[in-house]
């Protein structure tokens, strides 16, 4: 009770001191030591009060950032706790005694910013301290960008649990939403854990949320998974001792002598406070401490000030006592009680929400800020708890998490970070980039496109020979070329090519480039998702289940929640250590890069749009490259297989080109050769009726014949079995299903449709890429190999603008005939391949290598290339006679 007494008398002499120095006239403040950007200047000066004989330095003065009292405290300082020690007092002290602002039962609220009622309200809510002033750094820059910046705090003395902590923060937030304000909770350490709990309790709706945002700056949801539940109990149990005066050392070497008997005295300050900076500072922060010491104790020496002049430096002095100012604002039985009452029922509360459905609460745009090098917090894994948690709740494009890393401790928001600018680039100020429009964004290909592709596509076209004929609509007589296949530019309406898909979509690259060069287009294929990154990643994260935290055995037996940390911290160190290694551990921490970096974390929020553009439009894909994985085939017109691109498409009279048949049909089995896997479903011929398309039918083969699948039973060439990778897919030979290793595209179609609503029924199995090897030896006149021909005959258009879309009774005849027609195709061209003497691959190779000695332009045919000369394709061989 003495030492009560005591304190509280020392804290009210402090008070009158401060009261004292408050009657004083506070003039306007510059921008603090460091900084280079000036605010705005403007008038502090009525109007009437200026005069043309006014100097213009007293007129124009730099606006104020902040509050008259917090300009005071921040001239010429940084507000870096960890290197100016001496204006901890002040801060604590004045600010949270004298300030003036609401109260809301015992939490109190104070405008730091000058301006108010201007811009977003950002509620900053601090650590365990509550005090509301170790983010001092990052004050003005959140006020520059024009934040209207208030804090909260409570006294050390305050012993309000967390359920009415959150309640009177949600009071607060509540009346200034209800006044029409934006508010952004920033919740740091406690803070975040407080501001997250509010945050689920405002529940607003994903469409509206109730906060303009929330952002967690290494919140303290991993408290419970560390040993300080422990480790502070343990500290608060030092003795704290009588209140010291102030140190009567007037050098600096009677300072060093006092300091080590108020150690004895005091061991709670000293001890707990050590325990406390090595935990909390990182090396960086704990070395700026040490060389400013070093720096100003040589500084005072030289300038002839220090202790042989017998003075007493007033920043040594600040560092060396620091310890008590601390322990004064967190005294042992505060400590004791905010570790059990804020943090580990504010743990319980939120973990016990966190585990319930994500469609019970919602969260408004979220930043969450982890630092890798956090000795207080798990902050460094709890990214990767709290992604799933929080994500679903707040809307995958609204989250994001920024690691800060390794070199970077649980007190980041000194002036290495800046969190303004990462507040400004996260989702809550940066809206999430509009999905690419795959349909309107297509462009034709310029002739330099054109060629480059060409080129890359000569390869395979040289060694397969692909051979091109078409039904004329007039005569119905087969002819070489594409002249048959109208063009959906002069006729005014849409053209779909329906046809069968060959073995690994081999066959699209030497397809589209004949379109482009002969008909002067080139088909806007309908694809499968794997074709987009941007489209796959929405589709594997929107099928992924989203994970709910469960009670675990330690929470089952009954333990007190500072055994059950200590036990868990335990066990995901021997984990995290069993995994990785300390080799692997020092790896990752090199590969980081510098420090503090700003990294977003993998699986966080991306923008989809650049990952996109990198795979496509960044890269040059030519049509040779299969237009596939990374997305290739985006640059030639591919689409999406959704039916609003479908009938988009449709209403834009394009050509469309259609595989019924999809992946499924692509990476077919080794028995199901030239076999059609049609869906059920005649949706497409009902939308094409609708539109009064133009249907194609068209067979190809080649793509079998050149490949053979991986054998069973390799024999004496089982050496060579791991020179070949395995099949990757539900489907290992493609003869059936299998079991193994699920692949992703499973996660999509274990959600049904998922929301894509295919036109093809493929997408609801996941592909399967069989293993295949090249089938030696050559290709002969009549028998498969390596380097057999490509074929592919169009058949008669089929108009539907006499179809019905609303009578399914004539639709689903017509999608029956259209499958007949194609099978025919198919069926033609395996009996008219063997009237090819040119089908012999060393004989067409050898006409070939001939023929090209002598190069042939070929001119574009059609399109806004019309009559451009194409130089990169080779003569080929003719075929067998029609």
């Amino acid at each position: 009770r003495r030492a009560a007494a005591a304190r509280r008398a020392a804290r009210a002499a402090r008070k009158a001191t401060a009261a004292a120095a408050a009657t004083e006239v506070v003039a306007p403040a510059g921008p603090a030591a460091g900084e280079s950007e000036e605010p705005k200047a403007e008038s502090i000066l009525p109007a009437s009060t200026l005069s043309p004989t006014t100097p213009a330095s007293t007129a124009l003065v730099p606006a104020a950032l902040l509050s008259p009292a917090w300009e005071s405290a921040l001239r010429g300082r940084s507000g870096d706790v960890w290197t100016e020690p001496q204006t901890f007092a002040e801060f604590v002290g004045p600010l949270n005694s004298q300030a003036s602002g609401e109260a809301v039962g015992s939490v109190r609220f104070e405008c730091v910013s000058a301006r108010q009622g201007e811009g977003d309200l950002l509620l900053y809510v601090p650590g365990i301290d509550f005090a509301g002033v170790f983010a001092a750094p990052q004050f003005r820059g959140l006020a520059r960008q024009g934040h209207e910046l208030w804090r909260c705090f409570v006294g050390p003395d305050d012993r309000t649990p967390f359920a009415l902590m959150v309640r009177h923060v949600e009071e607060w937030v509540r009346g200034r939403l209800a006044d029409g304000r934006r508010v952004v909770l920033l919740g740091e350490s406690f803070g975040g854990l407080l501001a997250l709990a509010v945050a689920l309790r405002l529940n607003g709706s994903k469409a509206s949320p109730a906060l303009k945002g929330l952002v967690l700056v290494n919140p303290a949801t991993s408290f419970g998974r560390t040993p300080w539940p422990l480790l502070g109990r343990a500290l608060t149990e030092l003795p704290l001792g009588e209140p010291l005066p102030p140190p009567s050392a007037r050098s600096d070497e009677e300072l060093f002598q006092e300091m080590s008997g108020r150690a004895q005295q005091t061991p709670y300050a000293y001890l707990g406070s050590a325990a406390l900076a090595g935990a909390v500072a990182d090396p960086a922060q704990l070395g700026r401490v040490a060389s400013r010491i070093v720096t100003t104790m040589l500084e005072a020496g030289s300038s002839g000030s220090g202790s042989d002049a017998g003075s007493l430096n007033p920043v040594l002095k600040g560092f060396l006592t620091f310890p008590e100012q601390i322990a004064e604002l967190l005294p042992p039985e505060t400590v004791r009680f905010r570790l059990r009452s804020w943090l580990r029922d504010g743990c319980e509360a939120v973990g016990s929400e966190l585990r319930l459905s994500s469609k019970s609460t919602k969260l408004p745009p979220t930043l969450l800020v982890l630092s890798g090098g956090d000795r207080l917090l798990a902050s460094g894994t709890e990214g990767k708890r709290l992604k799933p948690l929080l994500e679903p709740r707040c809307g995958r494009k609204f989250f994001k998490v920024v690691e800060l890393g390794d070199a970077v401790g649980h007190a980041p928001l000194d002036g290495r970070t800046d969190l303004a600018a990462i507040l400004k680039a996260s989702p809550i100020y940066e809206p999430p980039p509009k999905p690419r429009d795959y349909v309107r964004g297509y462009t034709p290909p310029t002739l330099e496109v054109l060629e480059d592709g060409s080129k890359s596509i000569e390869p395979i076209s040289t060694i397969v020979s692909p051979v091109f004929c078409s039904v004329d609509p007039a005569t119905g007589l087969r002819s070489f070329g594409l002249a048959g296949v109208p063009d959906p530019a002069e006729l005014g309406r849409p053209v779909i090519l329906v046809g069968n898909h060959q073995l690994l979509a081999l066959d699209l690259g030497p397809l589209v480039r004949e379109f482009l060069v002969e008909k002067g287009f080139a088909p806007r294929g309908l694809a499968h998702p794997i074709n987009f990154p941007d489209v796959m990643s929405e589709l594997i994260a929107d099928a992924s289940p989203v994970k709910r935290e469960d009670m675990g055995p330690l929470d089952a037996v009954g333990l007190p929640f500072e055994l059950r940390a200590a036990a868990r911290a335990s066990l995901e160190a021997a984990q995290q250590l069993a995994e990785n290694g300390p080799s692997a551990d020092s790896q990752k921490r090199a590969s980081r890069g510098p420090p503090f970096r700003a990294q977003q974390q993998e699986g966080g929020r991306s923008d989809s749009n650049e990952d996109a553009k990198a795979g496509t439009d960044g890269q040059e894909n030519g049509v040779g490259e299969n237009f596939g994985v990374g997305g290739g085939f985006t640059k030639w017109g591919a689409v999406p297989v959704t039916p609003r691109n479908f009938i988009e498409l449709l209403s834009r009279g394009e050509a469309i080109l259609l595989f019924p048949g999809g992946a499924r049909e692509a990476c077919h089995g080794e028995f199901e050769k030239y076999k059609l896997f049609w869906p059920e479903k005649t949706d497409f011929v009902r939308a094409a009726a609708k539109y009064n398309a133009i249907v194609v039918p068209f067979g190809s083969i080649g793509s079998a014949d050149n490949l053979q699948f991986v054998p069973k039973n390799w024999g004496p060439l089982e050496p060579l079995r791991g020179l070949v990778p395995p099949p990757w897919g539900s489907r290992g030979q493609g003869s059936g299903p299998q079991g193994g290793t699920e692949n992703p595209f499973g996660l999509v179609a274990k959600r049904g449709q998922n929301g894509l609503m295919p036109v093809s029924e493929s997408l609801l199995t996941p592909p399967s890429f069989p293993g295949v090897l090249p089938r030696f030896p050559p290709a002969g006149q009549t028998t498969p190999g390596v380097g057999d021909r490509f074929y592919f005959s169009f058949g008669k258009p089929v108009d539907l603008s006499d179809v019905d879309p609303k009578d399914r009774q004539a639709c689903d005849a017509l999608y029956a005939e259209l499958r007949d027609t194609v099978e025919g195709e198919i069926s033609w061209l395996l009996e008219a391949r063997t009237k090819d003497p040119y089908r012999d691959f060393v004989r067409r190779q050898a006409f070939e290598r001939v023929a090209n000695l002598d190069p042939a332009p070929r001119t574009v045919g059609g399109g806004p290339l019309k009559d451009e000369v194409i130089r990169s394709c080779g003569r080929r061989a003719p075929s067998f006679p029609l």
